[in-house]
């Protein structure tokens, strides 16, 4: 039975399709790295994603917003 809410379709039978190894969402390779901040701390996205979002936000302070 599924437990979460949202499932990769790029998950299969364990094993993300896209990177070849076990599946670790948020993991550099991962379509939602930098895109998510997950609830594990030690996820690698975390900082991606924060770095990203202060880029985004100096972009809207500077009235560059393409």
């Amino acid at each position: 039975m599924n437990q979460g809410g949202w499932t990769c379709p790029h998950d299969v039978e364990g094993v993300c399709d896209i990177i070849k190894k076990e599946c670790d969402p948020g993991d550099k390779g991962c379509v939602l790295y930098g895109k998510a901040k997950f609830a594990c701390e030690d996820s690698p996205s975390n900082e991606a994603f924060e770095k990203r979002m202060e880029r985004k936000m100096r972009e809207i302070l500077e009235g560059d917003t393409l």
